[in-house]
């Protein structure tokens, strides 16, 4: 409609021009016109349109939605089955929803609604995929060994991360043996001094010291700034000479970038936000993630078996 409205516009005014019988005023009112048209038209032409990424489904399409940030894809296959696929079209789980289901929307995070055109049903479907998260040289607290990772994308400057500190620790005490605690860092860009926490924390970490600054840091949340921050270091008996070489490495930016790009890849927006084995913790209370702790022990002594 916009189209054809420009162009009957642009027909008009050049008709106006090519007459001679118009007034000034009309005559660069038409020449406006005639203008803006072709530098619209201009810019439409320089549009480059490039292909990122093609991928291929066992069967059709039917349907097919995507997550409010973009990285999620969920497409409704012809066989009933709904296909979780990342930004990129890489495969990340599927489930069969059944073949009535016509059609699916997307229901906030890790929720879809599905409608079945047989019986008229609108189905409400929770989705709990299990994502890999790289644990390599992140500071863990437990047994290294332990078979079950509880990760959590942390902000030094998040009171809801600050509270949620001791029930995470009293899940590596009630599970010993079984359950790790790994820890991400996620700052928030609202939080001024978080990014200068979460380097200052990998700077403890290479002195042996991340979980004590890390206890320190958010119990003093509500005043944390890089000034306190070495006050608090020095009670940790660092060595503080190199723990400030160490707050300039470089490298510890990119770790805390390589975190957050990491966490938004998988869905994690705010913070804290935890995993258990890759499943995304949706009720975070301690007995909510120890059922949640039951289960993947479960699950792994049914894999011995």
């Amino acid at each position: 409609m916009k189209v054809q409205l420009i162009t009957a516009g642009y027909t008009e005014a050049l008709a106006c021009l090519k007459t001679g019988q118009v007034g000034t005023m009309k005559k660069i009112l038409c020449l406006v016109i005639i203008c803006w048209f072709w530098s619209t038209s201009a810019s439409c032409e320089l549009l480059d349109v490039e292909l990122m990424h093609s991928f291929s489904t066992p069967v059709a399409v039917r349907a097919m939605v995507a997550s409010a940030d973009g990285q999620i894809i969920y497409l409704l296959l012809d066989d009933g089955t709904v296909q979780l696929r990342t930004a990129d079209g890489q495969l990340r789980g599927s489930f069969d929803a059944g073949p009535g289901v016509s059609d699916i929307a997307v229901l906030g995070t890790n929720r879809l609604l599905l409608k079945n055109q047989y019986d008229q049903q609108l189905l409400i479907i929770q989705i709990n995929p299990e994502v890999h998260i790289s644990t390599q040289d992140s500071p863990t607290l437990g047994l290294p060994s332990a078979p079950v990772t509880i990760a959590v994308f942390d902000d030094f400057q998040c009171p809801y991360c600050s509270r949620a500190v001791g029930m995470l620790k009293a899940l590596v005490e009630r599970y010993p043996e079984q359950a790790k605690l790994v820890f991400k860092n996620f700052p928030l860009s609202m939080h001024k001094h978080a990014r200068f926490a979460a380097i200052a924390g990998l700077a403890a970490q290479r002195q042996g010291k991340f979980w004590a600054l890390h206890d320190l840091m958010f119990a003093n949340y509500r005043q944390l700034n890089p000034a306190l921050i070495r006050q608090l270091a020095t009670t940790l008996n660092l060595n503080m000479e190199r723990f400030e070489e160490d707050l300039k490495d470089p490298a510890l930016g990119r770790c805390i970038d390589s975190d957050i790009q990491e966490g938004k890849s998988i869905g994690v927006r705010g913070t804290p936000t935890i995993f258990i084995n890759g499943r995304r913790v949706q009720k975070r209370s301690l007995e909510e993630m120890s059922h949640m702790i039951d289960e993947e022990l479960v699950k792994l002594q049914a894999g011995r078996s």
